[in-house]
């Protein structure tokens, strides 16, 4: 009768370890007074799902749940939902503690560790800038032009350093999704380039998650605006009203050229295009401008004062701009007559000189 009652209590112990890893439980010791409504919440198809919601008083809270194989998910709080922490959430336990540098996240399982490693890194690079911003600021008010490059400098090392960081973590951890997820999250700020270059680092259990997946969709649209790729043709109306288009233009080498009224550079580059215009039009070039002005009176206005006789058009709501990934302006693609892409962000010099190129001149 024993022995079966020690298995019994046994059996129950068992049953009790299995229940645990069938669910996570997350609790928090920030410690101090801190308290206010918190939000679980993992990363959907459609954005972010609420997993469950807490209560923090004096620094102390907890959530408690299941969920399907590991997920990427963020404890938020307050009204504009601030990200406190990230959790590669699993079925397992978690605990949440302030540390030196913020808040530290303790247990988890292989993939959190992981996690943690990366987010070392991002954290110094924030700590970094921060500080740096707080003394170009003092710098910048003494008008001391050298401090300023130094910081500059001095950033640009740390970050390069963080970098090789980043790239050695993405080797040795090239089948995690956690190095996919990291990824995934700053591909808006990369290129065709350098983003395939990271995907093909990546080991096919990484490369087939569902975050390797929007590395390749976001490759896609890259590859649309990529030197050999057909450009997606686009519309507009002039400031005469006449309706024109990309692929409607007919010429033997097409310049987009994004710009603003209120783009200092711009406006210093647009007496070279106006210069190159002029020069070889009869041979071949037609020029399309994208404004990214909001007022219709600026963008006439600059078109006057620089004196601007090609075809141009208002992105006011910045589709087109943002179909063709522009971060920054002035912006200029160059087309054959196909309008296939030929080069991407030339100006001055280098610009004439493949557009002399391209015409035979």
């Amino acid at each position: 009768m024993m022995k079966l009652l020690n298995l019994f209590i046994i059996m129950l112990s068992l049953l009790g370890n299995i229940r645990a890893q069938e669910s996570f439980k997350i609790t928090g010791h920030l410690g101090g007074t801190l308290g206010g409504n918190l939000v679980l919440a993992a990363s959907g198809p459609g954005g972010l799902v609420k997993l469950g919601e807490a209560v923090m008083v004096n620094g102390e809270f907890e959530f408690a749940g299941t969920v399907e194989g590991i997920i990427p998910a963020y404890i938020l709080a307050g009204e504009q939902q601030q990200p406190i922490a990230t959790l590669m959430l699993e079925n397992t336990g978690y605990t949440l503690v302030a540390g030196e540098a913020g808040i530290e996240v303790q247990g988890g399982g292989e993939s959190q560790q992981i996690w943690g490693k990366f987010d070392a890194i991002n954290q110094r690079i924030l700590r970094e800038k921060m500080k740096m911003e707080q003394e170009a600021r003092a710098a910048y008010a003494q008008q001391n032009q050298m401090k300023l490059q130094a910081l500059q400098q001095q950033f640009e090392k740390v970050a390069a350093e963080a970098e090789a960081q980043q790239l050695e973590l993405f080797k040795t951890y090239k089948d995690s999704f956690v190095s996919a997820y990291v990824i995934a999250a700053g591909m808006g700020q990369m290129n065709y380039t350098s983003l395939k270059a990271l995907h093909d680092m990546l080991g096919e259990p990484a490369q087939n998650s569902p975050y390797g997946q929007m590395i390749v969709r976001q490759l896609d649209v890259f590859k649309q605006v990529e030197p050999g790729s057909i450009a997606p043709d686009f519309s507009g109306t002039t400031a005469e009203g006449q309706a024109v288009s990309l692929h409607g233009i007919k010429a033997k080498v097409k310049l987009v050229d994004f710009w603003a009224s209120w783009c200092a550079p711009c406006r210093q580059e647009m007496s070279n295009v106006c210069k190159i215009y002029k020069k070889y039009r009869d041979a071949g070039l037609e020029i399309i401008g994208v404004s990214l002005d909001s007022k219709p009176q600026d963008w006439v206005k600059a078109m006057q004062d620089e004196k601007m006789t090609w075809s141009n058009i208002m992105d006011q709501k910045q589709e087109i701009s943002s179909r063709y990934l522009v971060r920054g302006i002035p912006h200029t693609i160059l087309l054959d007559e196909n309008n296939r892409i030929i080069a991407k962000d030339l100006r001055g010099k280098a610009l004439e000189k493949k557009i002399a190129e391209l015409l035979g001149k």
